[in-house]
C-alpha cells in the first residue's frame, strides 16, 4: 500500500506541473524567475537532506515536484518575469548559507529547516503576484501540489519530524496559494 501512495504522491505531484506549463505556454501564467531558480534548487537539495534523515516514500513528492520544477524553471527562462530584485537577491543568499551549512555541518535536519524557510522566502514573490492578481496563476498545480504531498506522508512508514516535515511545508504554502487564487471566485460571488 505504502507503494501505491507513494508512486501516486510521485506521480500527481509531476502531473500538477502540465497543466501550469500548459498556462505558461499559452502566455496566461508568468512565473517569477527567481523563485523558479530557488525552487529547482531547493528541491534538490530538499531530496537529499530528505534521504539523509532516513526519508523513502516521502521522497516520492519531492522526486515528482523536482522534475516539475525543473520543467518549469526551463520554460520560465523565456516566459517569466523578474529575478534581480532585493527580495530575489536576498533569496539566492539564504540558498547558499543553506547550502553551506549542510555541506559543512552535515546536520540534514537544520539544515532541512533552512531549506523550508529559504523555499518559504521563494515563494513569497509568487504569493505577491497572486495576491494583486489571482487570475495570473492556476488552481490544479497548486491543488495537487497540496494533495500529492499528503499522500506522500501517508506513504511514510515513519511519521517523524524530519521525514514530514518537508511534505508538510509543501501542502500547506500551496493550501495557501489556493485560497489566494480562489478568493478571485469569493470575491466575484459576493458582489
Amino acid at each position: 500500500m505504502r507503494e501505491i501512495l507513494a508512486v501516486a504522491a510521485l506521480i500527481l505531484g509531476f502531473y500538477g506541473f502540465i497543466p501550469y506549463l500548459r498556462d505558461i505556454l499559452k502566455g496566461k501564467v508568468k512565473p517569477a524567475r527567481s523563485a523558479r531558480i530557488m525552487f529547482a534548487a531547493l528541491l534538490v537539495i530538499a531530496l537529499f537532506q530528505q534521504h539523509d534523515l532516513g526519508s523513502r516514500y516521502a521522497l516520492a513528492i519531492t522526486i515528482g515536484e523536482a522534475a516539475g520544477s525543473i520543467l518549469i524553471l526551463l520554460s520560465s527562462l523565456k516566459y517569466g518575469v523578474g529575478g534581480l530584485k532585493k527580495l530575489d537577491v536576498v533569496c539566492y543568499v539564504l540558498l547558499a548559507a543553506d547550502l553551506f551549512f549542510w555541506l559543512t555541518t552535515s546536520n540534514s535536519l537544520i539544515a532541512l529547516h533552512l531549506t523550508v524557510l529559504a523555499d518559504l522566502i521563494a515563494f513569497t514573490p509568487t504569493l505577491e503576484k497572486t495576491w494583486h492578481d489571482p487570475s495570473s496563476e492556476t488552481t490544479t498545480f497548486f491543488l495537487l501540489g497540496v494533495i500529492a504531498p499528503l499522500l506522500s506522508i501517508a506513504a511514510s512508514k515513519e511519521l517523524t519530524y524530519g521525514i514530514i516535515l518537508f511534505p508538510a511545508y509543501l501542502a500547506i504554502a500551496n493550501g495557501f496559494e489556493v485560497l489566494l487564487i480562489e478568493r478571485k471566485i469569493v470575491k466575484a460571488s459576493v458582489k
